[in-house]
């Protein structure tokens, strides 16, 4: 486990006057000095510390006196500061990955949610929305909201020629059209039932029928229209390609699991639309099909980013029950995870280029 020492070494330049400006110390009493601070707050956030450890740890260190009670409002106050921290790390790259010469125009955004739950009786359930750049592992946004926000591109600042990988849930019209108007562009994995798809003569398509006609090494390439407000067509492509057996396997494994936990039956149509990796884009057609689906396999990279901060950064349970509280330790676990982020972008390392399989699944 990281020290916490190390990790206020990589804390953003002017850390500590923001501590002032976002009044995470307001008063003269107790702990007044911000490096205490983050060092208490650090304790309770990466070793676990319960609040009345943590204010015997303060008065050990001779940091300064201060109840557990008070420590937690403290702790509270610190969440705009956390904030501010988080924002300045955002903004700093760390490895760059080799980015395909047709990509150079291009800044290719990965976005993600998931779901954190409240430790206790409450049992409430918190979102994180994040969009990571892929090829400079660099965190770029991030949202965390409760539960009954969904996951949409509209829950992202999407600016000119950015490039947005998204699955299946993401495929919106919705925030298809939010992209488009953001001069900003996508990819994103299809379902069965996302919306309908027109041919140029405004017949509607059947994608699958489409699909159906591939061999094993073809990529469908299909330029089609979608149907959106009053009397609007986005001119779309859908790129698609036949998985390999040992994906179909494993997505039909997946399917008959979901069948079996909500007593539900898919119908074949889903079935056989799940052999195929189907993604929409409004990407020119000079990008060939091909580069488009390689490009989203690079997805997976946010999928590890999330694993990290639920196994090794124990994000996925919250031990808060106050919301000010709640808020604080969300903001304050993504916090270390860039801390350690920037921490291991100074090692000198290089991806294998192996990608796991299970998520083209």
């Amino acid at each position: 486990m990281v020290s916490v020492a190390r990790l206020i070494k990589e804390m953003p330049e002017g850390y500590e006057k923001a501590c002032f400006e976002e009044k995470a110390i307001q008063r003269k009493r107790g702990i007044t000095n911000p490096d205490d601070l983050m060092m208490l707050s650090l304790f309770h956030l990466l070793n676990g510390c319960s609040l009345v450890e943590i204010s015997t740890i303060a008065s050990l260190a001779k940091l300064g006196e201060v109840s557990d009670v008070a420590f937690m409002k403290r702790f509270e106050n610190c969440n705009s500061w956390f904030k501010h921290i988080i924002s300045d790390l955002v903004t700093g790259g760390a490895i760059t990955y080799r980015k395909p010469e047709w990509l150079k125009n291009y800044r290719v955004i990965a976005v993600d949610a998931s779901d954190v739950t409240e430790k206790g009786r409450s049992g409430r359930v918190y979102r994180l929305h994040f969009a990571l750049d892929l090829f400079k592992m660099e965190s770029l946004q991030y949202k965390i909201t409760t539960q009954k926000e969904g996951e949409t591109l509209r829950n992202f600042k999407i600016e000119p020629n950015d490039l947005v990988i998204g699955d299946r849930i993401y495929g919106s019209l919705n925030g298809i059209d939010n992209c488009l108007n953001n001069s900003g562009n996508f990819i994103l994995r299809l379902r069965k039932n996302s919306f309908k798809l027109y041919n140029s003569d405004g017949k509607v398509i059947d994608l699958l029928e489409n699909l159906k006609l591939l061999s094993d090494d073809d990529a469908l390439n299909l330029n089609v229209f979608a149907a959106y407000g009053k009397n609007k067509k986005i001119p779309l492509r859908i790129c698609a390609k036949h998985k390999t057996t040992d994906a179909i396997a494993r997505t039909q494994k997946k399917l008959h699991r979901k069948e079996s936990r909500k007593q539900t039956k898919f119908s074949d149509d889903i079935k056989e639309f799940n052999e195929y990796i189907v993604l929409v884009t409004a990407l020119p057609d000079s990008i060939k099909a091909e580069q488009i689906l390689e490009l989203y396999r690079f997805r997976w990279q946010v999928e590890i980013y999330f694993k990290r901060l639920k196994t090794i950064m124990d994000f996925g349970e919250l031990p808060k029950r106050r919301p000010e509280s709640v808020m604080a330790w969300l903001n304050g676990k993504l916090m270390i995870a860039l801390l350690i982020e920037k921490m291991i972008s100074k090692t000198d390392f290089s991806p294998s280029g192996e990608w796991d399989a299970k998520y083209m699944a």
